[in-house]
């Protein structure tokens, strides 16, 4: 397994961004945001710049996360919304946003395209997933597919594909090898599911995973917390064997989560610690390997 980075979890600058994240020995980055911008859905300045600074620094992109089924954010900062309700919307992520998405990806390098499942309406936390939501990314695989693109689905709370068996059902709905997921089992904590992240949820995914997103996170007086890793309650020894069980040989695509005020300073800090810790683990996960065989 290696280890990626998503630079906007420690500067805006993708230039400053992979500096910093080169000098940790790391190669390989999954790109979400630049200068506060959701690429690519930013202007085009701002993908230009990431652009640059991918082949000033000779960096290797995994993926991009362009929020494709979240709800849009304006040019003012406030949400176009997206879901059932709205038809409208989630044509124009289809016919517009998702070939813009190929087009950037394109452009850095790669094939992948993390997307969610659209959010749920008014709190619904029933299991049976709207036919709308599985059409609307069925259409959106086969338009990867034929154009060479995978897309990884990631779960979240708030959203269809929320717990790890949601996921898998959502996929296996689908049916399209151009369609996996994004595993984050620190999502499955922070929303407060009743599913345990690693002997339920990565149990029910694992046939699927194309990708996986490492943070960590707890539940106190029922709101969610992001924390250091190894002091939330995902359980990263457990998740991280049963990778290793299920031959996983994926990227391990950091997202700390760790926003820190004030200042940059000390976000990057924590961030270096985040990488840290995850390299101690990955080294006792091989220590713990070599001694079973």
């Amino acid at each position: 397994m290696k280890i990626a980075l998503i630079p906007d979890e420690y500067t805006h600058d993708p230039a400053t961004a992979f500096e910093i994240g080169l000098r940790w020995g790391i190669e390989h980055y999954e790109i979400r945001y630049a200068y506060r911008w959701r690429v690519p859905n930013a202007p085009g300045w701002v993908n230009d710049c990431v652009v640059n600074a991918v082949q000033t620094h000779g960096v290797t992109i995994t993926a991009i996360s362009p929020g494709l089924f979240k709800p849009a954010m304006r040019t003012d900062g406030s949400l176009i919304p997206i879901s059932a309700e709205t038809p409208d919307e989630i044509r124009r992520h289809l016919d517009e946003l998702l070939p813009r998405d190929f087009e950037f990806a394109a452009r850095l390098g790669t094939r992948n395209i993390t997307v969610f499942s659209l959010p749920r309406s008014n709190g619904d936390r029933g299991e049976r997933i709207p036919p709308l939501v599985i059409e609307t990314l069925a259409e959106a695989a086969q338009k990867a597919a034929d154009n060479g693109f995978t897309l990884f689905l990631e779960n979240g709370g708030g959203l269809w594909a929320d717990t790890g068996r949601a996921t898998a059902a959502l996929v296996e709905a689908v049916g399209s090898p151009a369609l996996k997921v994004t595993w984050d089992p620190a999502n499955v904590v922070y929303a407060g599911l009743a599913e345990d992240p690693v002997a339920d949820g990565y149990r029910a995914v694992e046939r699927h995973i194309g990708n996986l997103h490492v943070k960590d996170a707890c539940r106190t007086h029922e709101e969610g917390h992001w924390t250091q890793m190894g002091e939330g309650m995902v359980g990263w020894p457990r998740q991280l064997a049963e990778l290793a069980r299920s031959g996983y040989d994926g990227f391990l695509t950091l997202e700390p989560h760790l926003q820190y005020e004030p200042g940059v300073t000390r976000v990057i800090s924590e961030v270096e610690e985040f990488l840290a810790r995850v390299r101690e683990l990955l080294a006792s996960q091989g220590e713990m390997e070599s001694l079973s065989r």
